[in-house]
């Protein structure tokens, strides 16, 4: 079944709204998984996103 490019993008945007404003520590490492799966067919991207944001600002998305 193909899924149309607009809801891939919503679903990419709302996976990485879910990293961006976690609230939970230990929901964090799961949410950044499911983004991870999801962005699985544009590995260049998942290795942009871990390398620029996640991997050395990760302390600066879980509210405190």
């Amino acid at each position: 079944m193909l899924v149309h490019p607009r809801e891939t993008w919503e679903q990419v945007m709302q996976a990485w709204g879910s990293v961006v404003d976690c609230d939970i520590v230990e929901a964090f490492e799961d949410r950044v998984n499911a983004l991870q799966v999801l962005c699985s067919p544009w590995p260049i991207f998942v290795i942009y996103v871990m390398a620029t944001w996640l991997s050395p600002h990760k302390e600066k998305f879980v509210k405190a």
